[in-house]
């Protein structure tokens, strides 16, 4: 261990004996040193077959209903990023009305969508991104609680990057379940849309070990930044949280919560009134 770690009297053991909470343990354990094994980026290391599984980052629910959403006007976004920025807001109140289907799509294009792509050795394209990633290696996945969306049906919903469509894992009001996995918080019940972001892991910590963890961390917050500034944008309101039971907000997902894990909510709606 370092000298400079925190240290705290032990509850336990004998006197003087020190103990190390868990987060200052992963901070030393994925300190990059200059004897550090981690990955370089040299694409020599892997297989074309990863290189290619490294472009497709990304999960297709190809057995479920896919729902195309309406394309994104670039007068979502006309306010300037100033603006946007200095209006942002936490706001904890929602209206209770439906956002529209084509604000939804814009959240979600600006938010993790396609941008861009770039060309890779053995021909392969690695698409690129609206929020930055450590490698292009894109960890984050978006599900949706749909409550009340004009022109999208209630339920729980995947985001399908490749072809900016929805999958509809399951169907129904979903907001006693949210609240139920969000700690009890009512913004489950009042927010038009809960946004569940998780992360499959090994997509970075492939390559970059241990450290890929605070990478995978990083790349979610640059993801839940641009989830906040394109709310801004539209007018609507957002409050995140990490407030959520990991092992029912995996299981309500149907994920496994070990390889693919959810790291972060946010609640959004329209504003309540004056």
């Amino acid at each position: 261990m370092a000298s400079g770690i925190f240290r705290r009297e032990s509850a336990v053991g004998a006197p003087g004996a020190c103990s190390y909470t868990l987060a200052e343990l992963f901070h030393e354990n994925t300190k990059l040193r200059r004897l550090s094994p981690v990955g370089s980026g040299d694409a020599a290391g892997y297989s074309v077959r990863e290189l290619e599984a490294m472009a497709r980052a990304f999960k297709r629910y190809r057995l479920h209903t896919r729902l195309p959403l309406p394309p994104v006007s670039s007068s979502a976004a006309a306010a300037s990023l100033a603006r946007v920025i200095a209006g942002r807001r936490t706001t904890r109140d929602f209206g209770g009305g439906a956002i529209d289907v084509a604000d939804l799509s814009a959240i979600l294009q600006w938010t993790y969508g396609n941008t861009g792509e770039m060309s890779l050795l053995g021909g392969s394209v690695q698409p690129l991104r609206a929020a930055p990633s450590a490698g292009a290696l894109y960890p984050g996945e978006i599900y949706l609680g749909v409550r009340a969306v004009d022109g999208l049906g209630a339920g729980i919903y995947h985001y399908e990057v490749p072809d900016h469509s929805l999958a509809r894992l399951d169907s129904g009001d979903p907001g006693d379940r949210l609240a139920r996995v969000c700690c009890g918080q009512e913004y489950a019940r009042q927010a038009a849309v809960v946004v569940l972001i998780s992360a499959v892991l090994q997509r970075t910590t492939r390559k970059y070990g241990d450290r890929g963890y605070r990478y995978v961390l990083l790349d979610i917050g640059h993801l839940a930044q641009n989830l906040c500034l394109i709310c801004s944008a539209l007018g609507l309101s957002i409050v995140t949280t990490c407030g959520f039971y990991d092992e029912e907000a995996a299981e309500l997902l149907g994920i496994d919560g070990r390889d693919e894990s959810v790291m972060y909510v946010a609640f959004i709606g329209k504003g309540a009134a004056p």
